[in-house]
């Protein structure tokens, strides 16, 4: 499987992000990679899949609160997204594979 490496979107998340963007953000930050079938995978020796897909990934994290957004984006595409750095840096990888697993499915 190659993999390879997610960029997040921008640093400046005065706009509605996305579930995709949410989970390119994430991802990035953990230094997570993007599968050849479009799962996040994580480590490079032994690649753990953490995710099926970056919406999968945001909606997660939308669930559980790591991130805080209005429900929904403005007219203009407008609107704040914030993401809770020390709820989700606070989670091992095991336990975000395991609740968007729960959340998925």
């Amino acid at each position: 499987m190659k993999l390879t490496p997610i960029d997040p979107p921008g640093r400046s998340f005065s706009r509605w992000l996305t579930d995709e963007e949410v989970g390119q953000v994430l991802a990035a930050s953990r230094g997570w990679r993007l599968g050849a079938d479009g799962s996040v995978v994580a480590g490079t020796l032994r690649k753990t899949t953490v995710a099926p897909s970056l919406a999968a990934l945001g909606a997660t994290a939308a669930a559980h609160r790591w991130i805080s957004r209005p429900s929904q984006a403005g007219s203009d595409g407008s609107g704040p997204t914030h993401v809770m750095w020390g709820v989700f840096e606070a989670r091992t990888d095991a336990e975000v594979t395991a609740l968007v697993a729960a959340a998925v499915g």
